[in-house]
């Protein structure tokens, strides 16, 4: 074996099965894991691609360790300290919410149907003609992730004249590097002379009858740079006289238009497919509220050419995914209090005068625990969405005492509850926007030393 620094850099499967990442794994989710350790070791892969004549660590085991506690934020290394029952390490984002109660019990009652595996393709196409009839789409094909469904159709523009406009040639918010895909894919092409983007000038260089747009929504995107990409909209309202074809990725837009959507100039598939767009995509785990999958909308005939494709049946969501999926679907179609309904779309949606008051009331109770010595309250412009998109929210920060930096971050791993810590130099900051209302009472006794009573108010706050 060549004695190249780049073989002393183990493997993700290696480094996943030695504990704690093994046991990390059973806690938060193996897709978490396997990311952590591949961002965490891609500063020692460049080093030793460079220069490095050996790597700055000692023995597999060490590392594991290391990495672990890098994941869990405990290192301060950028990742906060997080608590989610999901299964999913949330930062200063929502790249995948948290899926709603009735779903998952309706979810559960439909896996037990008897008809279910008998009629699997007639299920399937069940579902495909109600997200047809929610957005107007003429047809629809739901694959594993977003991922998945671009991967499958980078494959298929490939083989056509596809352009990409250059600032778009980015890394997404869930981690594909556009660059590298286009690149191994072949057959599509940046254009564009800067980051800046005419729609006359991008007409004029997509020729022909067989030309396609690929479009990225600037919503896919965390950098501030994503501000001069148009929005999607309007693109398509440019693109409606052309002769090319619009294939969009609308970011972490939903199916259809709501306040979230309208506050963020957000384009919802339905709006796309309205505006002209042949196909578009988008997350269902996302501003839809659903499970993890990529949901593909379009015309008849793009999504029959993927449909066919090799990997389309591999790549295609599963039985478990779709049941969950139906039971998003049935409300939104519904209308009834959806943003109620949706934990994501409630988190987004509450009112910052909702969010001061909890904050206030929480920060004022926990001026009895002795692991803090003073909470006080803050309003900030946040970026809970990627794109970098504003919303106003409202933070407790707590200045812990030399007995709580020790005990709370430990006293935190057993909080099984949806929300944001962030433990920053002594200080613990809550974001509120990712806090349930029920959730605040919780929150006070885990941040108290458990013989220390706590009789609060353990009711909700509706309001919004």
């Amino acid at each position: 074996m060549s004695d190249s620094p780049l073989n002393r850099i183990p493997s993700i499967s290696q480094l996943m099965e030695l504990r704690p990442l093994k046991d990390l794994a059973h806690k938060v989710s193996s897709s978490t894991v396997a990311a952590g350790i591949k961002s965490y070791l891609e500063p020692y892969q460049k080093m030793a691609m460079e220069v490095a004549p050996t790597l700055p660590y000692t023995s597999l085991q060490g590392l594991a360790s290391e990495i672990s506690n890098w994941i869990l934020g405990k290192k301060g290394l950028g990742r906060p300290e997080v608590i989610n029952a999901t299964g999913q390490v949330l930062g200063r984002q929502f790249p995948i919410g948290p899926i709603a109660e009735e779903i998952i019990v309706q979810a559960h009652a439909r896996r037990h149907d008897y008809h279910l595996a008998a009629a699997q393709e007639g299920f399937r196409r069940g579902i495909e003609q109600l997200l047809c009839d929610l957005t107007g789409a003429e047809a629809a094909i739901v694959f594993q992730d977003r991922r998945a469904a671009l991967h499958l159709i980078t494959q298929h523009l490939a083989a056509y004249d596809t352009y990409v406009p250059r600032s778009q040639m980015s890394a997404t918010f869930d981690g594909v590097q556009v660059p590298k895909l286009l690149e191994e894919v072949g057959g599509i092409h940046e254009i564009g002379a800067s980051n800046e983007i005419d729609f006359g000038q991008l007409k004029e260089g997509i020729q022909g009858k067989a030309a396609r747009l690929l479009w990225f929504d600037r919503t896919n995107f965390d950098s501030p740079g994503s501000a001069v990409i148009p929005q999607t909209l309007k693109m398509l309202e440019a693109f409606r006289s052309s002769k090319a074809e619009c294939w969009v990725d609308l970011g972490i837009a939903g199916l259809l238009t709501d306040e979230t959507h309208e506050a963020f100039a957000l384009t919802s598939a339905r709006q796309a497919i309205a505006a002209g767009a042949d196909v578009a995509w988008v997350g269902g785990a996302l501003l839809m509220g659903g499970p993890d999958c990529g949901i593909v909308l379009g015309k008849r005939e793009s999504i029959a050419l993927l449909r066919h494709m090799t990997m389309a049946s591999y790549l295609q969501a599963g039985d478990a995914t779709l049941v969950e999926l139906e039971a998003c679907l049935r409300i939104h179609q519904s209308g009834e209090r959806v943003e109620d309904r949706l934990p994501l779309l409630s988190l987004l949606s509450t009112s910052i005068e909702n969010l001061d008051l909890r904050a206030t009331r929480i920060a004022e109770q926990l001026t009895v625990s002795p692991w803090i010595e003073e909470a006080t309250t803050c309003e900030v412009e946040g970026t809970p969405l990627p794109g970098s998109l504003q919303l106003a929210t409202r933070r407790v920060v707590i200045k812990l005492s030399e007995e709580g930096k020790t005990a709370v971050p430990e006293h935190l791993q057993a909080f099984p509850a949806v929300a944001c810590f962030e433990n920053v130099e002594g200080r613990l900051v809550i974001d509120m926007r990712t806090v349930f209302p029920r959730q605040d009472a919780e929150i006070v006794g885990k941040l108290l030393p458990e013989d220390n009573t706590f009789e609060g108010n353990g009711g909700e706050s509706g309001e919004k």
